[in-house]
């Protein structure tokens, strides 16, 4: 049987841990053959083992995290503070090695004031106005429980096995920003992404242009393979066999990925 060694890193937004963390022993078997392997860590912690020589003993790193944003209770509501350089470097140095990652829901907000991030990963939740790919963007919007039609781009891809050509299912929405023309799409929601559908957000949401239906991509960062999911806020979705078999097949793709040093 083949194991992958993935590391789950979490910490900086809230999520209900007990439904979380079953489902992902629920994903220790994703297919016959494969069984995944997990390791824990939050930040601050992380920092320390997200270096390639320590990484070196996992496949594949999956961020549900969301580090560089505190919420204040306060105005303004959101405060950013900055990744070190030696986290800076690391990570940049994981990328070169060609370490596959995957990064789930709330992780497009990491590290705000980092504009390279945003564009590594290709694209940005901005709970402050911001930039991405040279265009000026309000804050982002959220909004809960929408049912959505998934469609799926690409049913060939090794993440989107099993899920047809459509598939429903209910989850938090985010009108974001995304840099379609670097990522390559596998999965379009058709809930309408316009300021008037969206009820909370960072500051100046309501001014937003037009967000993108993007809710599931890959890219190649440097030299590593990574995907996103927008997809998996709460409970209901931990539970959802569609979203449990999407977030393994992701696991699974990023990990076989080919680099040069992996």
């Amino acid at each position: 049987m083949k194991t992958i060694e993935a590391l789950l890193v979490t910490k900086g937004h809230s999520f209900e841990r007990e439904p979380f963390f079953k489902m992902i022993d629920r994903l220790k078997y994703p297919s016959p053959g494969i069984r995944i392997h997990w390791t824990h860590v939050e930040h601050p912690a992380a920092a320390a083992v997200l270096h390639p020589e320590r990484a070196a003993a996992f496949d594949v790193i999956v961020f549900y995290d969301m580090p560089g944003v505190v919420f204040t209770r306060d105005n303004p509501p959101f405060a950013h503070f900055d990744p070190s350089d030696q986290y800076k470097a690391d990570f940049i140095s994981l990328l070169d090695s060609g370490k596959g990652m995957v990064f789930l829901h709330h992780a497009i907000a990491d590290w705000p004031t980092w504009p390279e991030f945003a564009e590594l990963i290709g694209g940005r939740f901005h709970f402050r106005p911001g930039e991405l790919g040279g265009q000026s963007y309000p804050g982002s919007g959220y909004r809960f429980d929408v049912p959505q039609t998934i469609t799926v781009l690409d049913t060939e891809h090794p993440i989107t096995q099993g899920l047809g050509e459509t598939f429903e299912i209910q989850d938090e929405a985010y009108m974001y920003a995304v840099l379609e023309d670097k990522v390559t799409p596998l999965l379009r929601t058709d809930f309408q992404q316009t300021p008037d559908q969206f009820r909370y957000g960072g500051l100046g949401f309501k001014d937003h242009p037009e967000g993108s239906s993007l809710v599931g991509w890959t890219k190649q960062a440097r030299k590593s393979d990574i995907a996103y999911l927008q997809l998996g806020h709460g409970p209901d979705i931990y539970e959802d066999t569609k979203y449990q078999n999407l977030k393994a097949n992701s696991v699974a793709w990023a990990a076989s990925q080919p680099s040069q040093t992996r």
